[in-house]
C-alpha cells in the first residue's frame, strides 16, 4: 500500500468527511421535512397545526422523526465508509 499523496486523505481524513456529509445531509433531509409540516410564519401568528395540540403526541412523533433522521445518516455513513476505489 503506497502512502498518500498531498491530495490524498487518509483513512482519518476520509471518515471525517463521510462522517460530516452525512450529518449534512441529513439536517437538510430534516429542515426539508420540519418545514414541510410546520409553518414559521403561521407559528408567528399563533395558528398552530391541530397535531401540535397534544404534547406527548408531539414528543413522540418528534422522536420517532429525530431516530429516523439518525437513522438515514447512520445508513449514509455507513454506504459511504464502505465503499472502496480501485
Amino acid at each position: 500500500m503506497s502512502p498518500p499523496t498531498d491530495h490524498e486523505l487518509g483513512a482519518k481524513g476520509r471518515a471525517a468527511g463521510v462522517i460530516a456529509w452525512s450529518a449534512f445531509l441529513a439536517a437538510a433531509l430534516a429542515t426539508m421535512m420540519c418545514f414541510a409540516f410546520v409553518d414559521p410564519i403561521a407559528l408567528a401568528a399563533g395558528e398552530t397545526p391541530a397535531w401540535l395540540a397534544d404534547r406527548l403526541h408531539v414528543y413522540a412523533v418528534g422522536f420517532f422523526f429525530f431516530w429516523l433522521i439518525g437513522l438515514v445518516a447512520a445508513a449514509l455513513c455507513w454506504q459511504l465508509a464502505g465503499r472502496r476505489e480501485s
